[in-house]
């Protein structure tokens, strides 16, 4: 088991996990679903009570040439487009029952593009410029629990989730039941939030709504 596996387990979009960044494209190539989703039937052997609070993404993005598209196409031979937001998150996942279905992905764009992608486990709470603290709190410790539970399946690479970053927020504080205000420290993509490091914090105020809600490891000293 590598780093870039933990790497890849831990979420940041600007890693390329995939042994295919970088691949110069065919106009179209077909994948199967754990090459292009790794881990994403791990995820769903989750029970779903047990991620109510977080999720799994991923990213893709062309490095040289596109555009991209990605479309499952089912062993009946239907297909789905699974379409990309404008930071490259892919909006619609294969689900359970496509994995089990054998169901491929075909990649498209014009021929001799390359691309990366990336992996992040979010928060599932609303992107916005106040925020209540206890509800990243919960989530942060259910993504744990989650982790933890399946830690034999991941083995030494599973990753310690201590605390959320809020890509793209600028900056933010943290407030107390009193009002009185603590900055949040920054990460490489935002500020963090870490309840364990930051105890009695109510509510975190940020400079803007970030893109996303990471939950993310504790950096080393």
């Amino acid at each position: 088991m590598t780093t870039t596996r933990r790497a890849a387990l831990m979420g940041l979009a600007t890693v390329l996990p995939l042994s295919l960044a970088g691949e110069a494209m065919a106009k179209t190539k077909a994948f199967e679903i754990g090459k292009l989703f790794p881990y994403l039937d791990l995820f769903y052997s989750i029970p779903a009570k047990d991620r109510t609070r977080f999720t799994i993404a991923y990213f893709y993005r062309v490095t040289a040439g596109g555009p991209m598209t990605i479309t499952l196409v089912a062993a009946s031979g239907t297909r789905t487009p699974l379409p990309l937001a404008a930071d490259g998150r892919v909006t619609r996942l294969p689900t359970l029952a496509d994995i089990k279905g054998k169901a491929k992905l075909e990649l498209e764009a014009p021929e001799g593009s390359k691309f990366g992608g990336g992996i992040a486990m979010l928060a599932k709470v609303a992107p916005a410029a106040t925020l209540n603290a206890g509800e990243l709190s919960a989530a942060i410790l259910q993504c744990q629990s989650a982790i933890k539970a399946k830690a034999g399946l991941i083995g030494f690479a599973a990753p310690r989730i201590k605390r959320v970053v809020f890509r793209g927020a600028g900056s933010g504080t943290g407030l107390d039941g009193s009002g009185a205000a603590k900055p949040l420290p920054m990460a490489k993509l935002g500020p963090a939030y870490d309840p364990e490091q930051m105890p009695g914090i109510v509510t975190i105020k940020l400079a803007r709504a970030p893109s996303h809600i990471e939950l993310d490891e504790r950096p080393k000293k």
